[in-house]
């Protein structure tokens, strides 16, 4: 059987994917947290992880928590960015 390989490229989370299936969630990501309401509840979600700082005392099980909310925070982050250099930010595209 012949196979065609077909090509994956890592992603922001870690994981790999087809630069498709990648595109996709950048752009889907861009056209939710851009602007508007996405973009004011994405600043709340900062506010509320990334601009939280947590004294000393913490225990690892919070720490572990509040971390994990940061790093989904920044995917977010980073998939919005990454979707405003996506040439195709056609309306019909940023519905699908």
């Amino acid at each position: 059987m012949n196979k065609i390989k077909q090509e994956v490229i890592n992603s922001v989370d870690g994981r790999k994917y087809p630069p498709n299936v990648e595109d996709d969630l950048n752009s889907k990501a861009n056209a939710l947290f851009s602007e508007g309401i996405g973009k004011k509840f994405l600043q709340y979600l900062e506010g509320i992880t990334t601009n939280n700082v947590h004294g000393p005392g913490l225990g690892i099980e919070s720490l572990a928590h509040y971390e994990g909310q940061r790093y989904i925070v920044g995917i977010i982050k980073a998939r919005t960015e990454m979707g405003k250099k996506i040439p195709d930010q056609s309306i019909e595209r940023r519905v699908e």
